[in-house]
């Protein structure tokens, strides 16, 4: 992972983005906290969905590398977290069975600082503890 990216890209869900505003992977992306700890303060983020299942994401990671060229901004200054409703099991889902896939599709794509998670609830990481949801993969 590249220690002072330019721009955090956040991938969610699609279809979990149908009942989450992703108001708590914002938050600890401003507050700095979790797997976004350490980041400076003029590091950026977006967010985008995974294009829905079956991860179809291509044309949106396409169009970004396109819109980073022209602000001069390279893919190594670039990390890329696949949000906790994607990687881990959470009160909306499993984990998502493309993630491997999407992964495969940022490298190939060239975009190698890729962070599995964002938000970790403390109600999710309980119950994994206590084996009712998986451990994170």
């Amino acid at each position: 992972m590249s220690n002072k990216p330019e721009l955090v890209v956040i991938i969610q869900c699609e279809d979990v983005l149908n009942r989450c505003s992703g108001f708590l992977c914002m938050n600890d992306f401003y507050e700095r906290a979790g797997k976004f700890e350490g980041y400076p303060s003029e590091t950026r983020y977006m967010s985008i969905t995974c294009g829905g299942c079956c991860g179809n994401i291509t044309t949106k990671l396409e169009n970004l590398g396109m819109r980073l060229r022209k602000a001069g901004i390279s893919k190594d200054d670039v990390t890329v977290h696949f949000a906790s409703c994607i990687c881990s099991e959470n009160s909306h889902r499993l984990p998502c069975p493309f993630m491997n896939r999407m992964k495969a599709l940022l490298q190939h794509k060239g975009f190698g600082n890729i962070v599995l998670g964002t938000h970790i609830s403390k109600k999710a990481e309980a119950k994994r503890q206590a084996g009712i949801y998986r451990k994170w993969e």
